[in-house]
């Protein structure tokens, strides 16, 4: 008769320790579980991340060919040769201890090409800087080409020298466009002039947008 009891007993303890046992055995594996999901999240997160680094080098690189393409030159026009600019510096180099000859920096180089022979509707320097007029960007300046930040313009002198010509808070003045000073106001845009007189070097002048002046 006692042995009725114990055996119960036994079965009762056998049934429990089973039960402790398979709860233990689950805190394991969603122990273990868990580093797994945070790695595959952490792993899905990396994949989504390279796909937008891709996504934008790809938008990168097709910036930099469309600003590596030369604009193109309307027909019937050509830009101004290196020795028509330079004719236009030089012209210009006598303003520069020229008493009142200070008006604002974009009516300055408005006055100045046209006393030079190259007119054109006047434009702010906000507008030459975004592109108007008979002027065409460039990306190494050539002397009588115009330097333009947002803001401000002027008339390339010397590209070795980085002198460009214009009316600051002093008056008319030569400048240096890579000086401390106008670094902080950006980098600055170059433009050609676009006139429709027959040049005999005119061949290549697509070729020569992009090409540094050799002076």
């Amino acid at each position: 008769m006692r042995k009725q009891p114990l055996f119960a007993l036994g079965l009762c303890a056998a049934a429990w320790w089973g039960q402790v046992s398979l709860t233990f055995a689950k805190q394991v594996q969603s122990t273990r579980a868990q580093p797994s999901e945070q790695q595959g999240k952490q792993t899905s997160g990396q994949q989504s991340l390279a796909r937008q680094n891709q996504q934008m080098e790809k938008q990168a690189s097709g910036q930099k060919a469309q600003t590596a393409q030369a604009p193109a030159i309307p027909p019937g026009y050509r830009l101004l040769s290196v020795k028509e600019g330079q004719v236009i510096a030089q012209g210009i180099a006598w303003a520069d201890d020229e008493e009142g000859l200070s008006p604002d920096c974009s009516h300055l180089v408005h006055t100045l090409y046209r006393q030079a022979g190259y007119p054109y509707p006047y434009a702010s320097s906000l507008d030459l800087y975004r592109g108007t007029g008979p002027f065409l960007r460039v990306r190494y300046p050539h002397p009588g080409d115009l330097v333009v930040w947002r803001g401000h313009v002027g008339i390339i002198m010397n590209p070795r020298e980085h002198s460009f010509f214009s009316t600051t808070s002093s008056g008319a003045r030569i400048e240096n466009y890579r000086s401390a000073y106008w670094r902080t106001r950006g980098y600055p845009h170059f433009f050609r002039y676009l006139t429709k007189s027959p040049s005999k070097a005119s061949n290549g002048a697509t070729q020569a947008l992009n090409r540094q002046p050799q002076h």
